[in-house]
């Protein structure tokens, strides 16, 4: 049994959700100890337990410490079922990480499958259903993971509610990423949304957010730009922007909550945008850390560079490390732009 030190790296559960896809995709057998021991409220929080739940699910797993707040598990996974899926958080957990955790192993699987999460899909701290839906979703499909992705509705914090599916082929080898420049900008998508709330927030959010670019990009960028009503549980608000350049995809999100302006919101992602489009780097910060999955099990040597390397990055390499043969280095220090090799080994 593997024995993996939760604190360490980004000390967070992206250590337990990368353990659980690892070990659902190898076979092998793991122990965490010491879960989230570096986050305000350590062990098991309920969007965790899912994730846990879902991967015991699609690998028949025997699972013990799986409750809330638990410190540690214990986790035997035996094969890998493809079927129907659908998890509940109950909460406004994240159900792109949920998803986020099934995938790789449901790569593995004999026959293609579905999985549906209900929880929060525009929360702090993960993927937003725009960025897994529009930046994460083809940039694996470029390294040959098919299926489709589906959203009923979204949710937001504190209630939750949303509703997301993907479906899930096999896919027996996954290429290389080789991406070390990404050419020029040649479209900019922006979307602003309100749930329950005067869509003069919405408009407020994009004027902050185009006020930021403005001076900032080539002059006659093409813009999408859409402002939406949503029909949610509670309330809620998101600005998401889309950099679409010859060779790369990028993409950032900014959630409004209560208190918070609107301009700030906007600026906020503008800001972020804009770090990442001035580096002149390809892969952004958040793509980075979610390719390395994909990479280590895929059919060639991998090099990229990415305009932030982030300690998920480093972690999730580390991780990787535990479960399959591989050769993986960083260059460039954390906080700035580096790049990142990884060479799966026989």
């Amino acid at each position: 049994m593997i024995e993996i030190d939760g604190s360490v790296g980004e000390g967070g559960g992206q250590v337990l959700r990368s353990a659980l896809s690892l070990s659902c995709l190898t076979g092998q057998a793991f122990h965490i100890y010491n879960i989230r021991k570096n986050r305000s409220k350590s062990g098991l929080m309920r969007q965790h337990l899912m994730a846990v739940q879902a991967a015991a699910a699609i690998a028949s797993a025997n699972v013990v410490g799986d409750r809330l707040g638990s410190p540690e598990l214990s986790f035997l996974p035996d094969g890998i079922t493809p079927g129907e899926y659908s998890f509940d958080i109950g909460t406004a957990g994240s159900a792109t990480l949920v998803l986020q955790t099934v995938i790789p192993p449901l790569l593995a699987a004999r026959k293609a499958s579905r999985v549906t999460v209900i929880g929060g899909t525009h929360v702090p701290f993960s993927p937003s259903w725009n960025y897994f839906e529009e930046i994460f979703w083809p940039s694996v499909a470029r390294l040959g993971v098919r299926g489709e992705t589906a959203a009923r509705s979204f949710g937001f914090y504190p209630k939750g509610g949303g509703r997301v599916a993907c479906t899930v082929e096999p896919a027996e080898v996954l290429a290389p990423c080789l991406v070390r420049e990404r050419g020029r900008l040649t479209r900019l998508r922006i979307v602003s949304a309100v749930g329950n709330l005067p869509k003069a927030i919405a408009d407020r959010q994009l004027q902050s957010a185009l006020s930021g670019l403005k001076g900032r990009l080539e002059r006659g960028l093409p813009m999408d730009i859409e402002t939406r009503e949503l029909a949610i549980h509670g309330q809620g608000t998101f600005i998401f922007i889309k950099g679409e350049y010859e060779h790369a995809v990028a993409g950032f999100t900014a959630l409004g909550e209560r208190g918070k302006p609107a301009e700030t919101v906007g600026a906020e992602v503008a800001r972020e945008f804009l770090e990442h489009h001035e580096s002149g780097e390809p892969i952004d910060p958040h793509l980075a850390d979610q390719l390395v999955l994909y990479l280590a099990r895929g059919t060639g040597s991998s090099l990229f560079r990415t305009s932030r390397v982030t300690s998920h990055l480093e972690t999730n390499l580390m991780v990787a490390g535990y479960f399959l043969k591989l050769a993986s280095r960083v260059e460039g220090e954390e906080g700035g732009p580096g790049t990142v090799m990884i060479t799966p080994q026989p």
